[in-house]
């Protein structure tokens, strides 16, 4: 006795070490965890012009995204909220208010206006009707006046509310300084549809083209944007803890100088790996002139041309290994005389999801997903190439991997890009220390349970051959529902019905320490299940009984086997699966491609018709007459795809 308080004793002690010694050290990485947190940054080097284009070279670190635009007026960060004494159901001001502060964190002020006159700035107005005095300020033509109107387009406020077609009388340079939301305030939060502090941002008055990039990381960028009918860019910088704005001075006169040449390469976007062409001329040029090649601010290439006394043309074969921006320059003693862009896209594919023998990769390119693009896929050396689908950034790929390393070959844009992929499955050994122990303690468990416990018990019939002596070994109800659940979570399927297969393997790998389970005993447990009221089932799935519509469930698992045993990419809208040339869906779905409508069997579509009015059946059938939809049996459906 007294010997085994002395080893409890010692156990404490090592307990308490053993803790001090954790809470020491995560109290000692706090510090370093600070110090190693990265404060986000933005700044802009330099704008300017190539060709037809604005760029903005910046500087970055941190992970957010970059939003470029471009408009044809001078912007304004300060922003007044007139509160009009006639407005019409205007009771919910303050929520909008709230909302408009939340651009103070991108430099804008906000507050309120009584003054019955607009100078500069950005004006919100939400009266419902329009006020005359303000229809008046409208006249004036102020092009640094924005008016940001929530109201009706043929009310106006002048001694009591009139109808008068203010709007339509407005000439259309007065439109553009004008954003109108057709509602009353209250009508207009409710709805909730749109953001007037986002539009406000985005510059929706005048914006003529936007887009948005994403960065990770810290570099030097340059962003492009259309200035065609433009005269100005911003920048809208948003990390985590950074939001900021910058906005340009004026880029061009409006057109562009006759003087300036635009150089265009053919193509004007090119991959890392293809060459694009250059082809310009020149007429006479002051001294010598020179083409220069700019990435991110820093020169990469220039080249001596000649001086030109009557009209030359020259050729340039453009190539660069490293994606992004390439300002073109042509200049003589004068200055520009010629200038273009030329941009390199950027294409990552990397391994994202593994499902079983079904492989997922992410295709990005510029930082976006790519979409509508065949894929030529092979492995390792093989001549068997099969073609794939890119849709929503995603190529889905079934394939049965060799034990080591495999490379999955993938053929995009004219290039070949290798993805090599580890295939580690668990040898027999390590499935035994994985699963066995845990197995045997189930188990025992069950075992020593079986004393005690008066439920539902399912008895397992185990035996690796015919010779060898079977083992029974008797799980509770509870239990089986639980290997269920984790057989669904183990495969990924989420909530899709399983095969009596998959719950076998489920039962090997955690109740019968990687012993094989008699097939029939595995369905007699499923169909007890169902009988208790426990499962469902349709076509030998089983779902848990509460689940939905297990038929429904059953056909969208098995649509989507087919279409991944066909190579077919796709992806998921609610209960329809779109691919490139068609939708896959069920009866009552709305398809905006050709349809395929999948049944259970034959006996079905019949019966899906009678249901129809004449007129019904008449629409139906002119659809299948011009190739817009048709009905596929499930089992029918590999050879549809």
């Amino acid at each position: 006795m007294r010997r085994r308080y002395i080893l409890l004793g010692v156990f404490a002690v090592l307990l308490v070490i053993a803790l001090v010694s954790l809470i020491a050290a995560l109290l000692m990485q706090v510090p370093e965890a600070q110090k190693e947190r990265v404060q986000p940054l933005f700044q802009v080097l330099q704008t300017g012009m190539a060709g037809n284009n604005g760029y903005a070279i910046f500087n970055y670190r941190g992970t957010g995204n970059i939003t470029i635009l471009s408009y044809n007026s001078e912007p304004s960060k300060d922003i007044y909220i007139i509160n009009d004494s006639q407005a019409i159901e205007a009771t919910r001001l303050p929520e909008l208010i709230a909302q408009l502060k939340t651009l103070e964190k991108y430099g804008y002020t906000v507050s309120m206006s009584n003054s019955t006159k607009m100078s500069n700035g950005i004006y919100v107005l939400p009266s419902g009707a329009m006020p005359s005095y303000v229809l008046f300020n409208l006249y004036q033509n102020n092009p640094n006046v924005t008016l940001v109107y929530v109201g009706s387009t043929d009310l106006l406020l002048s001694s009591g509310m009139k109808k008068n077609d203010w709007y339509g009388a407005l000439t259309q340079p007065q439109r553009m300084h004008i954003m109108v939301y057709n509602s009353t305030l209250d009508e207009f939060l409710d709805k909730g549809d749109r953001s007037i502090p986002l539009d406000i941002l985005f510059n929706t008055a005048s914006r003529q083209r936007n887009a948005t990039i994403h960065v990770s990381g810290s570099s030097l960028k340059t962003a492009t944007i259309d200035m065609s009918n433009a005269t100005r860019l911003r920048l809208i910088a948003e990390f985590d803890g950074l939001y900021g704005i910058y906005d340009s001075a004026p880029l061009q006169t409006l057109p562009v100088p006759a003087t300036r040449k635009v150089l265009a390469p053919k193509p004007a976007s090119v991959f890392p790996w293809e060459k694009s062409t250059l082809e310009f001329s020149l007429k006479r040029t002051n001294g010598t002139a020179f083409i220069s090649i700019n990435k991110d601010g820093k020169e990469v290439r220039r080249d001596m041309l000649r001086r030109v006394t009557d009209e030359n043309v020259f050729l340039q074969k453009l190539q660069f290994s490293e994606p992004g921006e390439y300002v073109l320059d042509v200049s003589d003693n004068s200055g520009t005389i010629a200038s273009g862009m030329l941009h390199v896209s950027d294409l990552q594919v990397a391994l994202q999801e593994r499902r079983g023998t079904t492989f997922v990769f992410s295709v990005i390119v510029d930082g976006a997903p790519l979409s509508d693009t065949e894929a030529l896929v092979w492995l390792g050396n093989s001549s068997t190439k099969r073609k794939f689908y890119v849709s929503d950034g995603l190529l889905t790929v079934n394939a049965k991997l060799d034990r080591g390393t495999n490379v999955f070959n993938m053929d995009l844009f004219g290039t070949v890009i290798q993805i090599p992929v580890e295939n580690n499955s668990d040898p027999l050994l390590d499935f035994y220390i994985k699963f066995g122990i845990p197995g045997l303690g189930i188990v025992l468990l069950v075992y020593f349970s079986m004393r005690v416990s008066k439920k539902p018990m399912y008895t397992l019939r185990v035996g690796d051959s015919a010779t060898y002596i079977r083992e029974e070994v008797r799980v509770p109800t509870a239990e089986a529902l639980e290997t269920f659940k984790n057989a669904r979570e183990d495969l990924h399927l989420s909530n899709e019905p399983i095969t009596p297969h998959e719950f076998g393997v489920e039962l090997k790998r955690r109740i019968t320490n990687g012993a094989d389970v008699t097939e029939g005993n595995v369905e007699g447990i499923l169909k007890s299940l169902v009988t208790a009221g426990r499962l469902e089932t349709h076509r030998e799935y089983y779902q848990p009984k509460g689940e939905g519509d297990v038929k429904l469930n059953t056909l969208r698992r098995m649509i989507k086997e087919r279409l991944i045993e066909n190579g077919v990419q796709f992806r998921e809208a609610g209960r329809k699966f779109v691919t490139k040339d068609y939708e896959i869906g069920f009866f009552g779905d709305n398809f905006t491609k050709k349809a395929i409508i999948v049944v259970d069997n034959e006996s079905e579509i019949k019966q899906l018709l009678a249901r129809l009015s004449d007129s019904e059946r008449a629409v139906l059938r002119i659809r299948q007459a011009n190739d817009l939809l048709v009905f596929v049996p499930i089992d029918r459906l590999g050879g549809a795809l």
